[in-house]
């Protein structure tokens, strides 16, 4: 089966790289944040470096959490609210799971969830929403480390 990505009119994930996700800005979106003197672009990318959520209709830029430790049910409240019929959890570099009784509310309410490293979930994302299902993608993407303090400048004792 091929995918033309190209066709999909709603949000759809361009590249990913650890730390960061490019998306591709559907042109309706672009028409209605245009500033005048800058034409919409079929083919508009935004980068970003925080965690988000993204559904074809809907990206949520700047999601709190940063690491599974700090997903909270009103994280998830959040995803709930953009009414999908699944989930899919990006969980960083590696796969996690987070707590069962996190997750149950979504469950409980017919929503399905599915955990996976992010990589693997912005390509199982596209390929939902190639096929126009109600998906969700929740993608933590950690901080970026400060970088750390200079040491102690050694040189002559005086």
């Amino acid at each position: 089966m091929k995918i033309d990505l190209d066709t999909i009119s709603g949000y759809i994930i361009h590249s990913y790289d650890e730390g960061k996700i490019t998306v591709r800005v559907p042109l309706a979106r672009q028409l209605e944040t245009a500033q005048d003197e800058i034409p919409p672009s079929e083919a508009a990318l935004e980068t970003l470096h925080q965690s988000l959520i993204i559904t074809p209709e809907r990206l949520v830029p700047d999601w709190p959490p940063t690491d599974l430790s700090q997903l909270t049910a009103v994280h998830l409240e959040e995803i709930v609210a953009l009414e999908p019929e699944l989930v899919l959890l990006g969980t960083g570099k590696r796969l996690r799971f987070p707590d069962p009784a996190l997750v149950a509310p979504l469950l409980n309410r017919g929503i399905g969830v599915e955990y996976m490293d992010s990589a693997a979930a912005c390509r199982t994302y596209n390929l939902l929403a190639a096929d126009e299902r109600r998906v969700a993608a929740a993608i933590l993407i950690a901080s970026p480390r400060p970088p750390a303090a200079p040491g102690p400048q050694s040189g002559p004792a005086r």
